[in-house]
């Protein structure tokens, strides 16, 4: 029976196939270097600048409000919150995001953001956070090997309301991944968890939240195809110069071709989900 299937180890499970699959590095270490973290903030800039309004206009905020940003990144959200609330703390573990959030602090003016050195899942609630916090996000940034605790931490500083966004079943890039995963590192790829597992963790734990869904554009342009396997060798994992050649006879194939540039569009379904903590 489904009332019989513990969705907290579903999540657990997927996430350890998914590292073991050939995904030697985190997510965080994919932006440790400055300039992968500043092409990241120009591209947010580029294309998802309404995403960022409109995020933060579907916030239940006010110039009084503690924002908690998980995952922030260069600062997408928590820069422009930042202009509307009283404070934001932001985690980050990346240095090169750091670094550019930082820079973006100073360039924006932005003096009421902190920031938490750490992975959520290494974070010390009671020693690290100076909750509660009316506000809690974290956009795209639930790779935690435990959902369930990573939420549960979450509770554990809110007095409000907590957004979650992710995705919403496979993305491009899980396309891209699958077909050619096996030629790279001789496995089956396995995707992250997707929000139908999200949605059954939070069920499970008392939580009925809000859902919506919505389409996302990312387009990635790469004035060659050099350049391009030099910037997706982290995604994809590459260790050497055999796995290199392979992922560049597939780019060639697969990527858009437009003005002499390559085009990546990472057009993909997400998910927002949240709720009022004072209601459940």
């Amino acid at each position: 029976m489904l009332t019989d299937v513990d969705w907290g180890n579903v999540w657990i499970e997927q996430m350890k196939r998914h590292l073991e699959s050939g995904n030697k590095k985190e997510c965080a270490s994919i932006w440790e270097e400055k300039e992968s973290a500043r092409k990241f903030w120009e591209m947010s800039q580029r294309n998802n600048q309404q995403r960022a309004r409109d995020v933060i206009s579907g916030l239940n905020i006010s110039p009084e409000s503690r924002v908690l940003d998980i995952g922030a990144g260069p600062g997408t959200l928590a820069i422009p919150i930042a202009e509307k609330v009283k404070h934001v703390t932001a985690v980050e573990p990346s240095n090169g995001m750091i670094e550019v959030l930082e820079e973006n602090m100073v360039a924006y003016g932005r003096n009421n953001i902190s920031i938490i050195r750490k992975k959520w899942e290494d974070i010390d609630v009671e020693k690290d956070l100076d909750g509660p916090y009316d506000v809690i996000i974290a956009s795209f940034s639930l790779g935690m090997p435990d959902i369930r605790k990573a939420v549960e931490d979450m509770l554990s500083v809110s007095s409000g309301h907590i957004y979650l966004y992710w995705f919403a079943g496979n993305t491009s890039w899980d396309d891209h991944s699958a077909e050619i995963w096996p030629d790279l590192h001789g496995t089956e790829y396995c995707t992250t968890p997707k929000c139908d597992i999200l949605y059954n963790v939070l069920y499970q734990m008392g939580i009925h939240p809000n859902m919506e869904t919505f389409t996302l554009g990312r387009t990635e342009i790469y004035a060659t195809l050099d350049e391009a396997v030099d910037k997706l060798s982290s995604h994809f994992s590459l260790e050497s110069d055999e796995q290199k050649k392979i992922l560049e006879q597939y780019l060639e194939k697969a990527l858009q071709k437009e003005n002499g540039n390559y085009i990546y569009d990472a057009c993909s379904r997400r998910v927002k989900i949240w709720w009022n903590t004072q209601d459940n």
